[in-house]
């Protein structure tokens, strides 16, 4: 699941660019997203620090407040990765002091830009270290890199999460609810699994071989499925 917050002042702009960012999504990335609709940049604040977000769809010129110098001043410091969008190109005259990872210009927004824009932003989001997260064991709390995933499995609501290193770590939740937390490089390819793409060595019918010489297990019923979102994954985000 990809996390996409669009703020924007207009109402029917941010559903038309939801639609779009949707079919783009799924058509080209083969995956799923979450849509979050925002109109000021108080309540996009408020959402920042909550909620976890892959990509923000930002508008430069917000009720004649500059989304852009607001930018510079609140979040410079966080990783999110921003696509400013624009009616008047004279209004980026501070881009480069941003932490913008794309720009476009409203009126030329095509599938082509748009892809771009989205590629942008989710190699920044699969990329970037907020891969390191707390897991609680009891009274211990435990510090992982999601980036040092090989994969995770599932068991009656007990997750296992097999490491580089060869270490475990076990986690008491759904898979359901525990992918919500993922980085986008994670796959969901079985009912019972999910594997980390990045190291990922091969695949056969019906299985990845991951670089540690681990296998992880693909349904024969979705293994078209599964091979097409790796290979959207291979050659948009990688």
């Amino acid at each position: 699941m990809v996390y996409i917050v669009i703020c924007d002042d207009d109402p029917d702009y941010r559903e038309i660019l939801g639609a779009k960012i949707q079919g783009c999504l799924q058509n080209r990335f083969c995956m799923e997203c979450s849509l979050t609709y925002l109109a000021d940049l108080e309540c996009l604040q408020a959402h920042l620090r909550d909620n976890r977000v892959d990509a923000l769809f930002l508008d430069i010129l917000l009720e004649e407040e500059n989304a852009m110098d607001w930018s510079i001043a609140h979040l410079a410091a966080q990783s999110t990765p921003v696509i400013f969008m624009t009616s008047f190109p004279e209004a980026a005259y501070s881009i480069s002091e941003t932490n913008c990872c794309y720009y476009l210009v409203k009126s030329h927004i095509d599938e082509v830009s748009l892809t771009r824009a989205l590629q942008a932003a989710l190699r920044k989001a699969a990329g970037h270290d907020a891969n390191m997260t707390v897991i609680r064991q009891g009274s211990l709390n435990r510090v992982v890199n999601y980036a040092d995933v090989l994969y995770i499995e599932t068991f009656n609501n007990n997750l296992t999460l097999h490491l580089t290193d060869g270490g475990r770590v076990s986690v008491y939740s759904s898979l359901k609810d525990f992918a919500e937390r993922l980085p986008p490089n994670f796959l969901r390819c079985h009912k019972s699994y999910m594997v980390n793409m990045n190291h990922v060595a091969s695949f056969t019918p019906h299985l990845f071989t991951l670089r540690s010489g681990g296998t992880v297990p693909i349904p024969p019923k979705k293994y078209k499925q599964i091979v097409a979102q790796y290979r959207a994954y291979l050659e948009n985000l990688r």
